[in-house]
């Protein structure tokens, strides 16, 4: 129903640097993010036909039921993405390369004909445009993406649900002041990194790492928060991550559920 505020989980995705890129470039690249972004969708067990998702400048606002588990986006969305995008940079130069700053969120969302609207939505796309987020990427040099998400979403989820994807110890602290003088707190973490680079750490550790992230890289070990087997995470050992132009199965429809459950493998 148009205007109604219905609960929905929140995936905010920004494409670093877009703005400084040509035209044809940023074209490029929004198809790009679309593609990674149905893929990561799909391998979630998430019919992308019944997310919502708007264009927002430099990136991609997608609301998902608010019956999904907000593990699904921490574990299957979230390593789709990382994968993908390490794809991408591989096949692309330099000038086509995408990184991105990855938001997760849930609230009520307004749904008014082609708007979103909701104080959630405002929260989240303030603390993945401030400074502190922008930084830890910059210095965040082996990874494709950084992940942020709200105070209450973090103690909720990542700590209160004890959720088996993340590890709560990963994530570090970022106070972002709006332009109203409001004050938030957002949780950080970094793929492949135990807590999220400080200037100072990053530059220790960058040649120290480089040896052992080439061979995890070539051993396709390289997860997005936990790791469970070559080149997946949030699965088990035996998940396999299908490339974006492969379709995976389609999740079954519950005739008692209004949103269609990923098939269990026998």
């Amino acid at each position: 129903m148009t205007g109604e505020a219905l609960h929905r989980g929140i995936v905010l995705l920004e494409i670093e640097d877009f703005g400084s890129r040509p035209d044809a470039v940023r074209a490029a690249l929004r198809e790009a993010l679309y593609r990674m972004a149905e893929s990561a969708l799909a391998h979630a067990g998430l019919d992308p036909g019944r997310c919502r998702t708007e264009e927002r400048g430099d990136g991609l606002l997608i609301l998902v039921p608010g019956s999904v588990p907000a593990d699904r986006l921490l574990g299957a969305f979230l390593s789709s993405l990382d994968i993908d995008l390490r794809v991408h940079q591989q096949e692309h130069n330099a000038a086509l390369r995408m990184r991105l700053r990855v938001g997760m969120s849930h609230g009520p969302v307004v749904l008014d004909g082609p708007h979103l609207a909701g104080g959630d939505v405002d929260d989240l796309a303030e603390l993945l445009d401030a400074g502190p987020v922008r930084q830890v990427l910059a210095r965040a040099s082996r990874s494709p993406l950084v992940l942020v998400v709200p105070d209450a979403f973090f103690r909720s989820v990542v700590v209160g649900h004890g959720s088996r994807h993340t590890d709560p110890a990963a994530y570090g602290p970022r106070d972002v002041v709006t332009e109203r003088g409001r004050t938030l707190r957002g949780w950080v973490t970094v793929p492949g990194y135990p807590r999220p680079p400080e200037a100072a750490v990053e530059e220790t550790e960058q040649g120290a790492d480089a040896q052992g992230t080439d061979e995890r890289r070539a051993t396709g070990s390289i997860g997005v928060l936990d790791h469970h087997g070559p080149g997946v995470v949030g699965g088990p050992p035996d998940a396999v991550h299908a490339p974006t132009h492969h379709t995976p199965p389609g999740p079954e429809h519950d005739p008692d559920d209004d949103w269609p459950r990923q098939t269990p493998e026998p």
